[in-house]
C-alpha cells in the first residue's frame, strides 16, 4: 500500500509541478507571404511560346515551352516531350507569329519612308 501512496504522491507533486511552471510564449514568426512560381525572372516571357533553345552544345531546338520550373524547361518539339535543364541554356529567343505584332493586318502608309525635315 505504501508504494501506491507514495506513487499517487509523486503523480501529485509531477502534476503541481507541471501546473506552476510558468508557460513561456512561443514566438511566432510573421508568415511570409508565399511566393509565386517565378523562377527567374524572364521565365513568363517564354512560357507557353514557341521559342528556339539554344543549347550549351551548339545544338538547336525549336518547340513550344509549355512548362517552366526552377531548374528545368519543358519544351514539344514535333509532337515529343524534351526536358531541357536550364543550366544548359545559353539563349531563347522567341519565335513570333507574324500576326502577333499586326493583328489587324493594317498596312502603314509611312513604312519604310525616312522622314526628311529640312
Amino acid at each position: 500500500m505504501n508504494t501506491r501512496q507514495n506513487w499517487s504522491q509523486v503523480r501529485q507533486n509531477q502534476q503541481r509541478q507541471a501546473q506552476t511552471k510558468p508557460q513561456v510564449m512561443s514566438q511566432q514568426q510573421p508568415q511570409q507571404p508565399k511566393k509565386a512560381n517565378d523562377y527567374g525572372g524572364f521565365d513568363p516571357l517564354v512560357d507557353k511560346q514557341m521559342c528556339k533553345i539554344k543549347l550549351g552544345n551548339g545544338e538547336v531546338i525549336e518547340g513550344l515551352i509549355s512548362a517552366v520550373s526552377k531548374f528545368w524547361y519543358l519544351v514539344n518539339v514535333n509532337g515529343q516531350v524534351v526536358i531541357v535543364n536550364k543550366a544548359w541554356v545559353v539563349s531563347i529567343t522567341p519565335i513570333q507569329n507574324p500576326n502577333t505584332n499586326n493583328p489587324t493586318n493594317e498596312v502603314s502608309t509611312n513604312a519604310g519612308k525616312a522622314s526628311r525635315t529640312k
